[in-house]
């Protein structure tokens, strides 16, 4: 992402490599090649106590009331880890939610768990398998005695098995609404397939009632607030890719240090120390777009102003667009550099790899996000 320039973001940075360090076990990632999950609520729980679920949360909510740019710090931070829990999913675009909306009782349960991280959240979105933007939901809410019927269907919902509420997209009234339904509720219908990485995307259908009071937000702002919460997300998701990218490529340049062939260490072999600079310019234009892109957020400041939104909405197409090339060229490198064992499920480059797949597909990969920056860019047609 970039280097921490405040002191917030230096001490946020030391200790969040300090926690997972000592705290995450690499060795759990593993768990993908049977076929498992990797994801662990009792780490999810470990984050909670470090305060970086609520890092985003309003002090007035209990939370840091921190900026995107500190959130970046720690989304680097797990991404040099490999760490597999949906955090910007589960935690980011909940809190930013909560954040932007109006209080409501409904609330209660989703802010209890960014304080203690004993209730997960996640949000269901997407109207279809490619959107990126919080158009028109494909979910539909509809009035019925005892409160609403939802039916519909919403894809890409990330973290759902850990979830224990998500937050519905739906159309109410013609407008655009927040729902808050248990994960269990009767009428959803889940698909839940396992990623690369040991994480989850799953499709929600439903046909369910749900009481008048899980109502958490209706009107413009929601479709607002859950516009920024998925900028915000992209962002985010890039500079973890940053970090991905980066830890990728430090295991493989100590891997080229002491691999030895025709008595040579293979970091010696001038066709992998170009392979390895290339890999290095491309990381370094990825941190400078993320850097940029999160220059470019100002924020409430940005409200009415179109064309400083869609500035601030290029840039993070273009970070997104860079980390996830930069990440995959890493990870890549590193399978091709350790030979045999990077394929192999004992060697650790594969557990990088796997995590930039993933983070790349999510909210947008390369190709995508570069249509998207001609679009906002006018460089190209909607």
């Amino acid at each position: 992402m970039t280097e921490p320039d405040d002191d917030t973001a230096r001490l946020l940075a030391d200790a969040a490599q300090d926690f997972l360090r000592n705290a995450h076990d690499r060795e759990r990632l593993r768990a993908v090649f049977e076929k498992r999950s990797t994801v662990d609520r009792g780490f999810w729980r470990q984050m909670a106590e470090q305060g970086w679920l609520a890092l985003r949360l309003p002090e007035a909510q209990g939370g840091s009331g921190l900026a995107l740019a500190h959130a970046a710090v720690i989304t680097e931070a797990l991404g040099r880890h490999a760490v597999p829990e949906p955090f910007i999913a589960c935690a980011m675009m909940p809190a930013a939610l909560m954040a932007a909306l109006p209080p409501s009782p409904a609330w209660a349960p989703l802010h209890r768990g960014l304080i203690d991280g004993r209730h997960v959240s996640t949000v269901a979105w997407q109207a279809h398998p490619q959107a990126m933007d919080a158009d028109e939901p494909g979910i539909v809410a509809e009035p019925a005695p005892g409160g609403v019927r939802l039916t519909g269907r919403a894809f890409g919902v990330v973290g759902a098995p850990m979830a224990d509420s998500v937050l519905v997209s739906a159309l109410h009234e013609g407008r655009p609404s927040l729902w808050r339904m248990p994960r269990g509720t009767e009428g959803a219908v889940w698909q839940d397939v396992l990623a690369c990485d040991g994480g989850t995307v799953s499709v929600l259908d439903v046909d369910m009632l749900l009481p008048a009071d899980t109502l958490l937000a209706q009107g413009p702002r929601v479709a607002a607030a859950l516009q920024q919460a998925l900028d915000e997300a992209t962002l985010l998701a890039a500079c973890q890719l940053v970090g991905t990218g980066s830890a990728a490529l430090a295991l493989t340049l100590d891997y080229l240090r002491t691999r030895q062939q025709f008595g040579r260490t293979i970091g010696s072999f001038q066709s992998l120390q170009h392979l390895a600079a290339d890999v290095r310019i491309q990381l370094a234009l990825a941190q400078a777009a993320c850097m940029a892109a999160l220059q470019r957020q100002p924020g409430p400041a940005r409200e009415g102003d179109a064309r400083a939104d869609a500035q601030a909405r290029a840039a993070i197409a273009a970070a997104k667009a860079r980390a996830c090339d930069a990440a995959l060229q890493a990870g890549r490198f590193g399978i091709q550099a350790h030979g045999a064992i990077g394929f192999a499920a004992e060697g650790d480059a594969g557990l990088f790899l796997k995590s930039a797949m993933r983070l790349s597909a999510w909210l947008g990969s390369a190709p995508q996000q570069r249509r998207r920056h001609g679009v906002l860019t006018g460089l190209h047609e909607d």
